[in-house]
């Protein structure tokens, strides 16, 4: 074989593996989809204490009109967000603009893009204790073992104490849509036991 011929040949190989791209479709469904919007939403609304929500609050206490912050992430990267108070007032729920940035929460998978969030927390029946309701709205990618992207318009309620679980079951009720590769999921009011901490593989 010449040199020229073998030069041809690994020249389609390496073309070969860029167009399969580097990871699998994200899977499973509407669980799948609700388990990607989960993991995205843990940054921006984990614990309550350290969350945007708090944040914004603090800066209300001390006369702030604007608020801009980052924030890492649990394995790698950041989100950064801003929220304009400026006709917010005292009360109410506030709407962040949320970019992410190489932003990794599982070891294995980077979210990248932006979404809009607002938060609240309440008392839900499906829950002991203080539950939070976090409504995302945008699009985001995923790169890593999960090659893939929601695009999301949907309320995710969970206790407060589940924003931070990064194993075991995770019981949410969701109201909206998330879009995926394998298409367009749609919930109303609907009650998913999810596993945190994974993204599972089409």
């Amino acid at each position: 074989m010449t040199r020229l011929t073998r030069l041809t040949m690994l020249a389609a190989m390496t073309l070969g593996l860029v167009a399969c791209g580097g990871g699998a479709k994200l899977g499973g469904g509407e669980k799948g989809a609700a388990q990607a919007a989960f993991q995205a939403s843990q940054p921006v609304g984990r614990n309550g204490n350290t969350s945007a929500n708090a944040l914004v609050r603090q800066a209300l206490a001390s006369g702030a009109l604007t608020v801009s912050d980052s924030h890492p992430c649990y394995k790698g990267g950041e989100v950064k967000w801003s929220v304009d108070l400026t006709n917010s007032g005292q009360t109410g729920t506030f709407n962040y603009d949320v970019t992410y940035d190489g932003c990794n929460e599982d070891g294995k998978n980077e979210y990248n893009g932006k979404m809009v969030y607002a938060m609240r927390f309440d008392l839900h029946p499906d829950f002991t204790g203080l539950s939070v309701i976090t409504t995302m709205k945008g699009r985001l990618t995923i790169e890593g073992e999960i090659s893939d992207y929601i695009e999301a318009d949907v309320a995710l309620t969970m206790a407060l104490t589940a924003t931070s679980a990064h194993s075991g079951n995770v019981t949410m009720v969701l109201d909206g849509s998330i879009k995926t590769s394998e298409g367009s999921h749609v919930y109303t009011q609907d009650t998913l036991s999810i596993v945190a901490g994974e993204l599972p593989k089409a």
